[in-house]
C-alpha cells in the first residue's frame, strides 16, 4: 500500500542506452559566456530556524534537517528569488521580443520529489507555487534538486552532473518536439505495483490526517463547500448535489514546504450513500509569492495554480476549483486512492532510475512551459527557449552545482541550530 506514508495521496522514443547515458553525459562541463549577475555563492539561502514558529507542526524540523533535500523543499520562496537575482541583469537588457521567451508556465516548484505516481498517471505535481515567468526557474530548481538527490545517495559528481545533463536534454527534445512521449520510467512501474484497492482503510487513514477546526471556522469552510458544490454541478454533468455533502472534514498538516500552509481535507459523500464510495478533497491556502519578483502574479490569485495545473500536468486531477473562506482565496483539488511520490532517500535503486526521471521531468517541462500559447507564438516561444540555452552553454550545469553547494552548507547550518532544541 502506498498511501499511509508521510506525504498525502492525490489527485517519442529515449535515446538509446538511457542506463549507461548517466556516465556517458558527464564529460568535462562547459561553463560558457553567463550574464547572469554575480554567484551562486554567499547569498544567504540559509533561514534561522529560531525566526519560524514550529509549534503548529513540531515534527516538520525533523524533516526538514534529516537531509539537504528536505531543507531545499522548505525554502522554495527565498531559493526562487535567488535565482531571480542571478539572472537579473539578462531580464533588464533583454528586448521586449526575447522578453515574451521569459513568461512561461511554471511549474514554481518543480523537485524530485514533486514527481508522483497516481491511479491517474505519473508526472510532476503539486502546483501551490505556479505562475507565469523565465524558464530557468523551473530549470534550476530541477537541476538542484537532481544535484541534491545524488549526493543524498553517495553517488560521485560525475553521475550528478550526468542527471542534470539528461534532464536539459530531455527538455531540450521536447522543445525541439512538442509531440515527444517520455518512456514511462522504470520506478514508475515499480512503485504502481505496490498500489492497493483496499478502500475502507484509505478512508480511515485519511479521516486520521483531520484535526479539528474552531465553529468559526466550521461554519465558513461549510459555506464555501456550498458554494463549491455548485459550481462542480453545473460543470460536471455526472454528480449531482449529494456527491459533495460533507461527510467528515478537518485541519490537515503533512508535507514539508507547504506544512505551515493552511489546509483543509474534506471526505464528501460521492455516488451513492457506501461508505466505500466517498470522495476526499484537500482545499489549500493560495500562498503568497510576491517575494519572487521575476515572476508574473497576483498576491491571492488561485487561477496562476489552475491554469498551470491544466497546461503542465500529464493528468490533472478531478475537482480543480478556488473558493474563498474567510478573507483568503483556497484552491481545491480531488484525492485519488493511490498516490506515490519519489523519495530521495528510498526510491532510487540506481542511478539509472534517476535518470529516467530526470528526463521525464524534462520533457514534461519541456512540452508544459509554452502550451496552450497561440499557434504560431508556441513556437515561437520554443525556438526562444532554446535560443536562451544555446546562448549560454554549460550554464545552467554551472550555477546549479553552486547553488547545490549552498543549499547543502545552509542546511548543514540549520541542521546543527534546530536539532538541539528539536530533541
Amino acid at each position: 500500500m502506498s498511501w499511509p506514508s508521510n506525504n498525502r495521496p492525490h489527485a517519442g522514443k529515449l535515446a538509446a542506452g538511457l542506463v549507461l547515458a548517466v556516465s556517458a553525459a558527464c564529460g568535462p562541463s562547459g561553463d560558457g559566456g553567463s550574464s547572469a549577475s554575480g554567484s551562486a555563492r554567499g547569498s544567504g539561502l540559509y533561514l534561522d530556524p529560531a525566526d519560524i514558529d514550529f509549534s503548529a507542526n513540531p515534527e516538520l524540523v525533523d524533516r526538514i534537517v534529516a537531509d539537504p533535500h528536505g531543507y531545499f523543499r522548505f525554502i522554495n520562496i527565498p531559493f526562487s528569488q535567488r535565482v531571480c537575482d542571478l539572472f537579473a541583469e539578462r531580464i533588464a537588457e533583454a528586448s521586449s521580443e526575447q522578453t515574451r521567451a521569459f513568461r512561461l508556465n511554471l511549474h514554481g516548484d518543480a523537485h524530485v520529489e514533486q514527481y508522483a505516481i497516481t491511479d491517474l498517471g505519473r508526472g510532476l505535481t503539486d502546483f501551490d507555487d505556479s505562475s507565469q515567468g523565465p524558464p530557468f526557474l523551473d530549470l534550476m530548481r530541477f537541476s538542484v534538486s537532481l544535484r541534491l538527490a545524488s549526493r543524498v545517495n553517495g553517488w560521485d559528481e560525475l553521475t550528478e552532473e550526468g542527471h542534470v545533463r539528461i534532464f536539459l536534454r530531455g527538455y531540450r527534445a521536447a522543445l525541439g518536439d512538442p509531440s515527444l512521449e517520455a518512456p514511462e520510467p522504470t520506478v514508475v512501474s515499480r512503485l504502481r505495483s505496490t498500489f492497493s484497492e483496499e478502500r475502507g482503510d484509505y478512508l480511515t487513514w485519511v479521516d486520521s490526517l483531520m484535526g479539528p477546526v474552531s465553529p468559526e471556522v466550521e461554519t465558513n469552510l461549510l459555506e464555501a463547500l456550498a458554494g463549491f458544490a455548485d459550481d462542480m454541478v453545473q460543470q460536471h454533468a455526472e454528480v449531482d448535489r449529494l456527491y459533495f455533502d460533507p461527510v467528515s472534514f478537518g485541519y490537515f498538516s503533512l508535507g514539508v514546504g507547504s506544512a505551515l500552509d493552511t489546509k483543509f481535507l474534506v471526505r464528501v459523500r460521492g455516488p451513492s450513500d457506501n461508505p466505500l464510495d466517498d470522495d476526499v478533497i484537500e482545499i489549500k491556502q493560495v500562498r503568497d509569492l510576491t517575494g519572487i519578483d521575476c515572476i508574473q502574479t497576483n498576491e491571492d490569485d488561485p487561477l496562476r495554480i489552475l491554469l498551470s495545473q491544466a497546461r503542465i500536468a500529464y493528468e490533472p486531477f478531478k475537482w480543480l476549483h478556488y473558493v474563498r473562506i474567510g478573507e483568503h482565496n483556497f484552491w481545491t483539488h480531488g484525492w485519488v486512492q493511490n498516490y506515490a511520490e519519489m523519495d530521495v532517500d528510498e526510491t532510487f535503486r540506481s542511478p539509472a532510475d534517476l535518470a529516467e526521471i530526470a528526463y521525464d521531468a524534462g520533457v514534461q517541462l519541456g512540452l508544459g512551459h509554452p502550451n496552450q500559447a497561440a499557434a504560431p507564438f508556441d513556437e515561437i516561444l520554443r525556438q526562444q527557449t532554446l535560443s536562451q540555452l544555446n546562448n549560454y552553454p554549460g550554464e545552467i550545469e554551472r550555477i546549479s552545482r553552486e547553488l547545490a553547494d549552498e543549499v547543502y552548507a545552509a542546511w548543514q547550518r540549520f541542521a546543527s541550530e534546530a536539532k538541539p532544541s528539536a530533541e
